[in-house]
């Protein structure tokens, strides 16, 4: 018995021993696997996964490079930081390829990165590592290999979390303006930040009065958010109306055409039940996040806070997938779900000392699903002995070797009907369009915008049309254009691609 006391407090030493050693070893580790996290994504990305490099990351920078105007000449429904950015960063990367490739991978990295340091600093070092390798897995499922809106705002929301202290008792002006500047920032990417800006304005009011912490305080920092938050906005519309002369294009496609049009049904993409369970399976641990923020409220931990806070932005950046849903558009969301599920363990494990192994199981269980279902994105790409794949882009470039035997760079060219899968040939063939470019997708084929392209046609009557029959049924959804096609031109070749047809019309003496 004797012995058996006086072994205690020895082994009660090896063990804090122990503790302090794996305490000392452990932000090495963490950071050791996440640097070996960020090194195999990069690789990933940059050789072997499929990519999607749109005409709004190649062709739009560069028309935007030779003067073209934003809503004016250059129609987009979204918000216009997107362009502009990949815009100013030409002049070091001139090859719009390449660029785009390098933007995704960098955007990719540092959301990787920011999820790792909000996960460590609510979770703990093995969290945030958990975070991190949860949203690497995931990010080719959840489509950031397309460089879209949603790859900057993924960033732009975790610096707005980073910035935000749940438990303090008064906000100081540096955060609330830091938060307000993110948000403004995040609503020129793309309009829907917006909502989720709103969101972080409420949870943190609905916070404040959990807490019982002062109104006015509140009341102030909601107007220093809010006054930060449109800095950013009133500088860009300022500076368009310099460049335009007028806002009314800046207002009817970013803001009166996704409300008031026929964009919602014509456009509307609903998901497949296969994304649905892919969805649901990366999903599992969102009702028991729920459970824990809840049952951190009832004890009185503040854990709730983050884990709250997190869901929140989690559902309301989800909104970015409707009406066309598609899984690029949940690329904001991902941070999220990784940063719920890590907080979900470590809320577990921390406080049922008794379930400790039965919640280990169910971790090393779910993981293994999870490879199971995302992993063969990454081992079927790393396996294919074929060349990197770029949409928009890769099916393009024999049609433009093949149309640059008749075609010069002085040359003008219109493409009917442009799309996102057609239009960087443009950028291709170094010809630029008619100084009035819009996609031909029926849901922006007005009778007005159908004018508006012949009399831009009329002044400055092209060489050149590259016609793709059959797409988005263009014959039908805007006919005057194929009228004034088959009046003005004639049939010069006409080949196979990837896609279908192509046929060169050449312009009728």
């Amino acid at each position: 018995m004797n012995v058996n006391r006086a072994a205690t407090p020895a082994s009660r030493a090896r063990a804090w021993g122990a503790k302090v050693r794996v305490q000392r070893w452990l932000p090495w580790v963490a950071l050791s696997g996440l640097l070996g996290l960020l090194i195999f994504q990069a690789w990933a990305y940059c050789a072997k996964l499929s990519l999607s490099v749109g005409p709004r990351v190649i062709l739009q920078p560069w028309l935007l490079k030779r003067g073209f105007l934003m809503y004016e000449e250059v129609v987009d429904l979204h918000s216009p930081l997107m362009p502009l950015i990949v815009t100013a960063l030409t002049p070091l990367v001139p090859d719009g390829l390449h660029l785009a490739k390098l933007v995704l991978v960098v955007l990719l990295s540092f959301s990787t990165v920011l999820t790792f340091v909000v996960g460590r600093r609510t979770t703990g070092w093995l969290g945030g590592l958990g975070a991190a390798a949860f949203f690497v897995l995931w990010s080719p499922v959840f489509g950031f290999g397309k460089l879209w809106h949603e790859s900057f705002l993924a960033p732009l929301f975790l610096l707005m979390f980073l910035s935000y202290d749940a438990a303090a008792a008064r906000r100081s002006t540096r955060s609330c303006l830091l938060l307000g500047l993110f948000g403004g920032v995040a609503v020129l990417v793309k309009q829907q930040a917006a909502v989720v800006f709103a969101a972080f304005v409420l949870w943190h009011a609905f916070a404040t009065w959990r807490l019982r912490r002062s109104g006015s305080n509140l009341l102030r920092e909601v107007v220093l958010m809010g006054l930060a938050a449109i800095v950013p906005v009133a500088v860009y519309v300022a500076v368009h109306y310099a460049q335009a002369g007028s806002l009314s294009s800046l207002w009817y496609w970013t803001i009166e055409y996704p409300l008031t049009s026929d964009y919602g049904s014509l456009a509307a993409q609903p998901p497949t039940i296969a994304q649905v369970r892919v969805l649901a399976a990366s999903c599992l641990l969102l009702p028991a996040a729920l459970f824990c923020g809840i049952d951190s409220l009832r004890k009185g931990d503040r854990t709730w806070l983050h884990i709250g806070l997190g869901l929140t932005l989690l559902a309301t950046s989800s909104v970015a997938a409707y009406p066309r849903f598609n899984f690029f558009h949940l690329q904001v969301a991902l941070p999220w779900l990784a940063l719920a599920s890590a907080s979900t363990f470590a809320y577990v494990l921390r406080s049922q000392t008794s379930g400790r192994s039965f919640a280990m199981g169910v971790a090393v269980a779910l993981s293994v699903l999870w490879l199971i279902t995302a992993g063969p994105m990454y081992s079927t790409a790393i396996a294919d002995p074929e060349p990197q794949y770029i949409g928009e882009y890769s099916d393009l470039e024999p049609v433009a070797q093949r149309l640059g035997q008749y075609i010069e760079p002085a040359d003008s060219v219109y493409i009917f009907p442009d799309d996102e899968a057609t239009a960087n040939l443009y950028y291709l063939l170094d010809c630029s369009p008619p100084r009035f470019w819009i996609f031909h997708y029926p849901w922006y084929m007005f009778d007005w915008v159908g004018n508006r392209i012949l009399s831009t046609l009329d002044a400055d009557p092209p060489e050149w049309i590259v016609y793709f029959p059959g797409r988005w049924d263009a014959e039908n959804s805007a006919p005057e254009i194929m009228t004034y096609l088959q009046d003005h031109y004639q049939q010069e070749t006409t080949f196979q691609w990837a896609q279908g047809k192509v046929w060169l019309l050449g312009r009728l003496p």
